[in-house]
């Protein structure tokens, strides 16, 4: 048995996991726009097994993500995902570096503030350095102004670029598609993570898919969609079947989709939907769209700027991702 191979083996079983998971067909892959690097087209979401009262269970689902071939795992520096930073460190204690892609975030806008945020990043996921590190939760005009602003956090992102701390850029937003527009335009970045669902593409007032996700392609940016499932509401309430979700998803230009899990068991089920995955043609996409043209998008997709308003400037609530 190859070194490697026996140590994924002894890994799972001190994790209680199946030797079963190391041999499972292999994940699709794409390339995350230019950075060079290839994402599993499902990356495992930080907020869950942040949140996760069971600490051994959170640390179960992220070392069975990885022995099931999953490679990017996402998290941020605030709240819940600050602790998945953490269990990520330890979970793949002893993986080799370069076969985990980890991308991280800071939600503040200051430099002081985000090299705090880059140094409790680093020392949680126990790495000299990020993969991806993102501008998180770009909400309203004003964010872009002070995002940029001297001694703002782009000023700290470049420091950390030429200091090898930070390897890849991108940023987050969930709330108006218009605003991640003006994001494009404003530095050369590497990826996006945006909102992308069946309920986005039928929304003809407020869609990513309409107004942000074109933009970003054409740029060549890596693109990562994030509620493709509507937090899970979609189909745990029975309104969309998971498997559908997903299709539409990744038959979008899109890199990969975020998805969270808080169990080993909710990792194989969006495993078991990637490996079946096949393209869907723009007439099937088309006709989903139509399905969810009625919808209540207001209540479907909470996290974006009221349904109607201006371009974001303040005040809308924060919903996280």
């Amino acid at each position: 048995m190859p070194d490697s191979r026996r140590e994924f083996v002894k890994a799972a079983a001190g994790l209680g996991l199946a030797a079963s998971a190391v041999a499972a067909d292999p994940i699709p892959r794409r390339k995350l726009g230019k950075t060079g690097l290839e994402v599993t087209i499902v990356g495992l979401g930080g907020a869950r097994v942040g949140t996760h009262r069971d600490e051994a269970e959170a640390l179960r689902t992220i070392r069975h993500s990885y022995e099931s071939g999953i490679n990017y795992f996402d998290s941020a520096a605030a709240g819940a995902y600050g602790l998945s930073q953490r269990r990520y460190g330890i979970a793949m204690e002893g993986v080799p570096r370069d076969r985990i892609i980890y991308g991280t975030k800071t939600r503040n806008r200051t430099y002081s503030h985000c090299e705090l945020d880059l140094i409790q990043s680093l020392a949680g996921l126990r790495t000299d350095y990020i993969d991806l590190y993102q501008i998180h939760n770009v909400m309203h005009m004003e964010d872009i102004d002070q995002i940029f602003a001297p001694r703002g956090a782009m000023e700290l992102v470049e420091r950390a670029k030429r200091d090898g701390k930070v390897r890849h850029v991108g940023f987050t937003g969930h709330m108006d598609p218009r605003v991640l527009v003006k994001m494009l335009g404003a530095y050369d970045w590497d990826t996006v993570l945006m909102p992308l669902s069946v309920t986005d593409g039928a929304n003809k007032h407020l869609s990513f898919e309409r107004t942000t996700l074109p933009k970003a392609v054409d740029k060549g940016l890596g693109v990562m969609a994030m509620k493709t499932t509507g937090v899970g509401v979609l189909h745990e309430k029975g309104i969309s079947s998971l498997e559908e979700n997903l299709n539409y998803v990744w038959s979008l230009p899109i890199s990969t989709a975020i998805l969270g899990c808080s169990s080993p068991d909710q990792v194989d089920r969006d495993l078991m939907a990637a490996r079946a995955h096949r393209r869907l043609d723009e007439a099937k996409m088309s006709a989903l769209r139509s399905k969810w043209a009625g919808s209540d998008f207001a209540a479907l997709e909470s996290w974006k700027v009221d349904q109607g308003a201006t371009l974001a400037s303040s005040g809308p609530r924060y919903f996280g991702d």
